[in-house]
């Protein structure tokens, strides 16, 4: 019986091709824009939250200025000491911490024979720990890291180059770094710095072309009465620090927190009153990200699915029209016989089928064009010169999403047909044989 009702509906389809083919556009339109909404937003979701990728996933960024939300840094005050370094470093969810001393350097130099020098611009060099590596998630490609209180510094493979890919820096060179205030310090190159070829622009930006430590490169200091003995100390702008693990950020962050704003911490001395402590978390920044996504994600698909609504409509309104075309044939199967329930499930069949088949062709349309839409992104990145710093958008198709565009496709034809349906099965058969 069953296998009877769904040939009949099959070739009531068949009949009308044209008439077929348009309802099933209404469903294909509705269903692949869900998938090519969905499929976009998730591929750029992905793509913006690699380019928040700055650090570890334990990451913390700690500085002063403004504790709002969303939180602000200031870059113009040094507070945190290495006394300050020690007592973080030493709190229970903390797993490493390492300051920040960031040396704008005018050039670097070789020496190419007794009176004979080479020199070019000179990059960004961060002066801190070893610690600051697995921080920042840097690798050692060859050599090994700098030692405190060396003339030792480690170089990213792209700085390795500056002097030419012929004639790249070795382990084992010497070096001369003169800072912007003029200072020549000189520097042997002990380690180079793995680079990912899948690097974001952030994450070259806070990427130092030259790592090494604090002493003897980094020499910003500030007056100091602790102790009632007036001297200098090293002060940094901010500090990086790793939870423990993930779980543990947010205790890691009021750990840190706690300690800052008590008196036993030297920030709290020198900070200024009008600033507050601020830490910034690798968690807190995807997050607003992912808020941000869902919310458009939302709008998109909202979008989408009226579009799906109205290939629904367009289900009932055919539907309605092939049952009143069909008012004598049903009449006719009535008298010689058919149940309600077999006209009910014959009209139910058809516009099942119709959402069935709509919903698979809007899969596969909406595949390709996700596709075709990441594609289209890349190339306007790549227009604006953008995929040189940030990498490429990839195709991230959510599997999930097409059986739930395929349930709401079935379920559009379901719902589309039970109204037609009814009317068809509810008919009068004497009625029905009379119409012409």
């Amino acid at each position: 019986m069953i296998r009877d009702i769904f040939l009949m509906s099959l070739d009531a389809l068949r009949s009308h091709k044209v008439r077929t083919l348009l309802t099933l556009l209404g469903i294909i339109i509705g269903i692949s824009s869900v998938i090519i909404v969905t499929t976009a937003g998730n591929s750029v979701s992905y793509f913006v939250q690699e380019q928040w990728n700055i650090f570890d996933p334990t990451g913390i960024l700690i500085g002063v200025g403004t504790a709002s939300d969303p939180p602000r840094i200031t870059f113009t005050q040094s507070v945190f000491t290495d006394n300050d370094v020690k007592k973080i470093q030493a709190l229970p969810n903390i797993k490493n911490v390492a300051p920040v001393g960031i040396i704008p350097i005018r050039k670097v130099s070789i020496r190419e024979g007794l009176l004979k020098w080479k020199s070019a611009p000179g990059g960004t060099m961060y002066a801190s720990t070893p610690a600051m590596l697995d921080i920042l998630k840097l690798e050692i490609k060859e050599g090994k890291i700098f030692q405190e209180g060396k003339n030792e510094i480690v170089i990213t493979e792209t700085t390795a180059e500056m002097f030419g890919k012929d004639n790249p820096l070795k382990i084992g060179d010497f070096v001369y770094i003169q800072r912007i205030d003029s200072k020549t310090l000189k520097a042997k190159i002990v380690g180079i710095i793995k680079e990912s070829s899948e690097g974001n622009i952030l994450t070259q930006l806070t990427t130092p072309s030259i790592l090494g430590p604090t002493d003897p490169y980094y020499s910003t200091f500030i007056g100091s009465n602790v102790g009632s003995i007036l001297h200098r100390i090293t002060a940094y702008i901010v500090l990086y620090a790793t939870a423990t693990d993930k779980a543990n950020v947010d205790k890691a962050k009021l750990e840190i927190l706690n300690y800052l704003n008590s008196g036993g911490s030297d920030a709290s001395k020198y900070k200024k009153e009008k600033y507050d402590f601020v830490i910034v978390t690798q968690q807190y920044i995807i997050e607003r990200i992912d808020s941000v996504m869902g919310v458009i994600n939302m709008l998109v698909t909202t979008i989408a699915l009226i579009s799906l609504a109205v290939g629904a409509i367009g289900i009932a309104n055919i539907m309605f029209a092939t049952v009143t075309e069909r008012t004598r044939e049903i009449g006719t199967m009535m008298a010689i016989g058919a149940k309600r329930r077999f006209i009910l499930q014959m009209f139910l069949y058809q516009s099942t089928i119709i959402g069935l088949i709509g919903a698979i062709l809007g899969c596969i349309l909406g595949a390709s064009g996700s596709a075709f839409v990441v594609q289209v992104l890349n190339t306007y990145l790549r227009d604006i010169g953008g995929t040189a710093f940030t990498g490429t958008i990839n195709l991230s198709l959510s599997i999930e999403w097409f059986g739930i565009a395929v349930f709401f496709g079935v379920l559009a034809g379901i719902a589309a047909g039970v109204l037609p349906a009814r009317k068809a099965s509810k008919m009068d058969p004497v009625v029905a044989l009379r119409y012409s």
